[in-house]
């Protein structure tokens, strides 16, 4: 008598196979996971350090190319003038200039930002996004002798907004932050 054998797979290579499946998807996922939480951390670093650039470049050339005189207060004038003499100014959350055409300009620390503000506006502008918190920022002028320019040095710290207004989160991918910390000498003070 002639045997006939089913075209099929048998239960054990079914088993084998749903087995092999079951140990191979969890390493699957957590890599998959993984690489995730790197892509959101990449995301957020990249846009906190766009931002801190963009900081840093917009302060720079306003500052360098434009000021005159610094000053601790508005609207300035003569009495709260600074770095007119060698040494360094009291540092702080504020500095303001006074351009070529004798308009004053300024930037200072607001709740979780740098603002710019101006004699021309209103109240001061944001010059980060609702995404970023800035903090620790100060600004002060300094000047080594009276025949070199002064100089204005500011630091800030960056970091992404998780949500709650803070920086910190239970989750590592989401903790980003860049320190910044920069001299401009000026051109023509």
């Amino acid at each position: 008598m002639k045997r006939s054998f089913a075209n099929g797979f048998t239960l054990i290579e079914i088993i084998v196979v749903i087995a092999v499946i079951g140990l191979t998807l969890p390493v699957l996922f957590s890599t998959i996971l993984t690489l995730m939480r790197q892509q959101v951390k990449i995301c957020r670093l990249s846009q906190i350090k766009r931002e801190g650039d963009y900081l840093v470049n917009i302060m720079k050339n306003i500052i360098r190319d434009n000021t005159v005189t610094i000053h601790t207060n508005t609207p300035p004038d003569d009495a709260n003038i600074i770095c007119k003499n060698v040494g360094t100014s009291a540092s702080g959350t504020s500095l303001y200039f006074l351009d070529k055409n004798k308009q004053w300009f300024g930037y200072l620390a607001t709740v979780n930002s740098i603002a710019s503000t101006s004699a021309n506006l209103a109240s001061p502008i944001n010059l980060t996004s609702s995404k970023t918190i800035v903090s620790n920022f100060s600004i002060y002028c300094s000047r080594n002798s009276i025949f070199s320019p002064a100089a204005i040095l500011f630091s800030f710290d960056i970091c992404h907004d998780t949500g709650s207004g803070i920086c910190t989160s239970i989750r590592p991918e989401e903790i980003t932050s860049i320190h910044y910390q920069t001299r401009i000498k000026l051109r023509s003070y």
